[in-house]
């Protein structure tokens, strides 16, 4: 099958020039490509007019395209007069995946007539919403709380510790006033569990302030006060941690740590992503800011790495193969790790299985494959409050086929 990704990158580098964001580099490499034929000025010159964007809206439900085109305005400060104004990235969400959608497919449709979808997800009578704030709170006594259901306020109180959910999707730690004991200060902690379901997600700031974000179908387990030189929480899944740097008494720095499969991850203060889930190739740790050390704690040969000490902008992988070998890579796209936590779907170069398992755990569907695997690349990036529907007629102009059958999606080539 042909890999389409250089259709890709030229939607990004034309998505890019709209949201005026390119570099000097890419605007040459925008400038060479346009120059290349007639064709691709023409193509240009199509993607920056906004009858092709309220053309493409009506495949997106839009029944009123002079309607849709002033919510374009609205949302993005689009005018004639000034093509690098902003589409995409503030768009509505039906908007933004239109706009995705003529990008590249107007791009790959000159090149590849025959490869239309026989099996369009649009005329499917199923469709699903995407995830939303969902969690489970397990408290010390094993009682469960409801996250999405309860109402906004204060919903439980463990011993001295007040917590308390925001109307924004937090969940909060703090103490109460002094009526709390000093023998119960010197207790031994007690934890507390969250947990995302597929489709789910949520925010919590721990007792020391800490700030954590959670994926869909991930846990963290952590004490509602922490005690002693260290604190130390468990994490399934993945989450964005910001750690808030802290001392004891005598001045010496408190480590984070946090405990994921067969690693730690040991911090002071700083910003970065752990993604552990069980159905992906390796434990991937991401340092956006500050400086982390990465453990593994079952080696199985000496030659391996045992840790690995990251930089901002740099990655450790910890395999999911019997070596469980530790890798480092130097330089990664910070923006695509952490793009889910601002809400994004964002793919570069990145094959069908793993797109494929991210839409199965944000919209809660099981997912088969039927036939081969193309070895398509993909890139592009979409909001995470679209229906799935749109984001498959996107993978459709690349010859990928789909069969909804209740929750279960099933991939053909």
């Amino acid at each position: 099958m042909e890999n389409y990704s250089r259709y890709f990158k030229q939607g990004d580098l034309i998505a890019k020039y709209l949201k005026g964001e390119l570099s000097d580099q890419e605007r040459e490499e925008l400038d060479a490509w346009i120059a290349q034929s007639d064709h691709n000025q023409a193509l240009f010159a199509r993607l920056t007019q906004k009858s092709a964007v309220a053309g493409e809206l009506e495949k997106f439900g839009s029944s009123d395209k002079a309607e849709a085109w002033q919510r374009i305005i609205a949302e993005t400060e689009y005018n004639a007069t000034n093509r690098q104004s902003y589409i995409g990235i503030r768009l509505v969400p039906y908007v933004a995946a239109a706009v995705v959608l003529l990008i590249v497919g107007v791009l790959r449709y000159p090149f590849n007539r025959q490869s239309q979808p026989t099996n369009p997800v649009a005329q499917q009578p199923i469709d699903f919403a995407p995830g939303s704030n969902k969690a489970v709170l397990t408290l010390a006594d094993a009682s469960k709380i409801i996250l999405d259901d309860v109402a906004d306020g204060q919903i439980a109180r463990q011993a001295d510790v007040i917590i308390t959910k925001t109307a924004d999707g937090q969940l909060l730690y703090g103490e109460s006033s002094a009526t709390a004991s000093a023998k119960l200060s010197n207790t031994q902690p007690s934890y507390n569990t969250i947990t995302t379901p597929r489709g789910g997600k949520f925010r919590i700031v721990l007792p020391d302030g800490s700030r954590v974000w959670l994926n869909a179908a991930s846990s963290l387990k952590y004490p509602t006060k922490f005690m002693g030189n260290e604190r130390v929480v468990t994490l399934t899944g993945e989450a964005y941690f910001e750690i808030i740097p802290q001392k004891n008494a005598h001045k010496q720095a408190l480590p984070f740590r946090v405990r994921s499969a067969s690693q730690v991850v040991e911090v002071l203060g700083t910003h970065f992503n752990i993604n552990s889930y069980a159905d992906e190739s390796s434990i991937k740790t991401t340092l956006l800011e500050g400086k982390v050390r990465v453990i593994k704690t079952s080696p199985h040969q000496a030659e391996n790495s045992t840790e690995v000490i990251l930089n901002p902008g740099e990655q450790a992988q910890l395999t999911a193969d019997a070596k469980r070998r530790l890798n480092l890579i130097r330089k990664v796209d910070l923006e695509e790790t952490i793009a889910w936590k601002n809400g994004q779907f964002q793919f570069k170069d990145t094959d069908l299985p793993t797109i494929m398992r991210q839409i199965s755990r944000w919209y809660d569907v099981k997912v088969d494959f039927q036939g081969k695997l193309p070895d398509t690349k993909f890139r592009g990036k979409i909001s995470r409050d679209v229906p799935l529907s749109q984001i498959f007629q996107i993978l459709q102009l690349s010859g990928i086929n789909f069969i909804i059958e209740g929750k279960k999606i099933t991939v053909k080539s």
